[in-house]
């Protein structure tokens, strides 16, 4: 058995609430044979582009224990569910068991985004203040021979 780290997308108007979500992630898990550490939401937010015509997305992190063999079948079922619309899932060998429970209750209590939010960091190189590393100087230029010979 490995740990594993998924983050699932959720339809915001299939899932009013967090316990419909929790009862969707537990199915998935069951399904699997896979045993849920823990799980929080994350986020709900506007999309970057539609997903099954929908704009917003419901984000749950979820950290689990589940054979290898058995992921392929928690990403089907992920599917053919009309609950979750996406869902990345990565192994998560290098987390420890206090790190999943400070990632996973710290999100669900209202702690920051770590990321950026709706429409933070779009044009962040672009709006940003130059920094002495963007000043390369002058520029040389460079003779190129382009006769045949």
């Amino acid at each position: 058995m490995r740990t594993y780290e998924g983050m699932f997308l959720f339809d915001p108007a299939v899932t009013t609430d967090w316990d419909s979500i929790q009862k969707e992630l537990d199915r998935l898990m069951e399904r699997a044979g896979a045993r849920l550490i823990a799980s929080g939401k994350w986020d709900e937010r506007r999309l970057a582009y539609e997903i099954r015509g929908h704009k917003r997305g419901v984000y749950a992190l979820a950290y689990f224990e589940a054979d290898p063999s058995k992921v392929a079948s928690i990403e089907r079922d992920v599917q053919l569910s009309e609950a979750i619309l996406r869902c990345l899932v990565v192994r998560a060998d290098h987390v420890s068991a206090e790190q999943i429970k400070e990632l996973t209750s710290g999100r669900a209590a209202g702690a920051p985004s770590v990321g950026y939010g709706e429409d933070e960091g779009r044009h962040r190189a672009r709006d940003r203040e130059p920094s002495k590393a963007d000043d390369v100087g002058p520029v040389e230029a460079i003779e190129v021979d382009d006769r045949e010979d």
